[in-house]
């Protein structure tokens, strides 16, 4: 019996830019690999460092105190 597995699609790195790729070729039929060293996408969650750290949440608190 073969373990192999095919993909039509692989992505190295599942910071913001890997995972949207990886999307928008999963919403053309694709059978996609995401590739990620750390335990959790891009080491520290999905979608790196600016969405859970930098510029995301920064964003979010200013609109919030413009309120």
């Amino acid at each position: 019996m073969s373990t192999d597995v095919v993909y039509d699609y692989m992505v190295i790195g599942g910071g913001s830019g890997g995972m949207a790729s990886a999307r928008r070729a999963a919403t053309f039929g694709a059978k996609v690999l995401v590739v990620e060293r750390g335990r959790e996408f891009d080491g520290m969650g999905l979608g790196g460092t600016c969405v859970n750290f930098g510029c995301v949440p920064k964003k979010v608190m200013f609109n919030t105190a413009a309120h």
